[in-house]
């Protein structure tokens, strides 16, 4: 059966624990199993969904998403992200999951992964990118140090609100200093001159809303989500006051083990590391063009565990489709037989792009600020 065969390529292909990363050494004899091993399953071909990608988002943009978030199906287990409540992140996972699920808050990005691995929770949500930012690069190195697979993603799109402590007497709060992440200062930069307020560096968005709450800081506001609103009482003084409306972070959902959720538009996440000789990393490369599988990311970071001095990178990869497609499958195979070494992070369901979602949210055209509740 193709269980047997996948169960028999685990032992053929030797996969081994080393300082917590899963390296597969490839046997060549063993190139036409291995294929077999991975081809599509009834179960896989059953969850291919009749929507396209556009035609999904729009019809969960148009019922806000569903009762399941984006990700469309319900879990019942606990959903790990790094910061305190009221975070993106932890609006990202009610944006993914759905409003139902419980959230842990964690100190660290290494606590969220052990989070996951110790059991206390089934899922966590990792940031990797923004697109004002740049790449997260512990996210990165983070997924060499474990072995938690990309069971999804999702895209969230960062609008900043500045909040503050209602006042004592019932009238609109005053505001004359800003305190939150030094990233979320500096991109609501253009707002908070015009204002005219001071800025106060704090250890991140919904941290310091939770610092005005508990401090019962008048006078103090903070920037951060909506949703940190919620949490810690504050009154929203203006929302989408970001300079550049085009803010956007992607995050993978981790668990353990291999997703068992639907996919029905694939994409697949690796990492790999080459030998140091001319032409190795476009021979890599080649492997995917040659079988017409579009590559999506490329990202290096150098390796942290070398074995000599210097600078030796490893290379962070996603491609459209699933690992299992055949032509997906052969590009796998010729990465294997290239490579010093190849990680499969997952393959998942491709979350909502940018475009999609900035096209889906109406309140983006212009920022809200009401100046019954601003007064400097």
């Amino acid at each position: 059966s193709t269980e047997s065969w996948r169960n028999a390529m685990r032992r053929r292909w030797g996969a081994r624990r080393s300082g917590g990363v899963v390296v597969v050494v490839v046997v060549a004899s063993s190139s036409s199993r291995v294929a077999q091993a991975l081809a599509p399953s009834p179960w896989r071909r059953a969850w291919m969904g009749p929507h396209s990608r556009q035609s999904r988002v729009r019809l969960r943009a148009e019922d806000g998403g569903g009762p399941y978030g984006f990700h469309g199906f319900p879990v019942e287990g606990v959903v790990a992200f790094q910061g305190v409540e009221g975070a993106y992140s932890e609006q990202a996972a009610f944006q993914h999951f759905g409003p139902s699920i419980r959230t842990l808050p964690c100190a660290s990005f290494e606590d969220v992964f052990e989070a996951v691995e110790s059991g206390r929770a089934e899922f966590a949500m990792l940031p990797m990118e923004n697109s004002q930012a740049g790449s997260i690069n512990k996210s990165y190195d983070l997924l060499m140090d474990f072995d938690l697979r990309v069971h999804g993603e999702t895209t969230l799109r960062v609008s900043h609100s500045l909040l503050a402590l209602a006042s004592e007497d019932g009238s609109p709060p005053v505001v004359t200093r800003v305190r939150s992440h030094p990233q979320a200062l500096a991109q609501c930069e253009n707002y908070l001159g015009a204002q005219g307020l001071a800025i106060e560096a704090g250890s991140d968005t919904a941290g310091s809303a939770r610092e005005i709450a508990e401090q019962q800081l008048h006078g103090v506001g903070a920037i951060c989500s909506k949703l940190a609103a919620a949490r810690y009482g504050l009154q929203i003084v203006a929302t989408g006051i970001e300079d550049n409306k085009f803010n956007f972070t992607r995050f993978f959902v981790l668990a353990k083990g291999v997703n068992p959720f639907p996919i029905s538009n694939p994409k697949t996440s690796v990492t790999f590391a080459v030998s140091d000789k001319p032409g190795s990393l476009v021979a890599a490369l080649q492997e995917f063009g040659r079988r017409n599988v579009n590559i999506i990311k490329l990202e290096s970071r150098p390796r942290r565990r070398a074995t000599s001095p210097g600078f030796n990178y490893i290379f962070y990869l996603d491609f459209q489709g699933h690992h299992a497609d055949p032509d997906s499958a052969a590009a796998l195979m010729g990465l294997l037989e290239s490579c010093a070494f190849v990680k499969l992070l997952g393959t998942f369901e491709a979350g909502p792009t940018p475009k999609d979602l900035f096209a889906a949210d109406a309140s983006h055209d212009t920022p809200t600020l009401d100046p019954a509740l601003m007064q400097i």
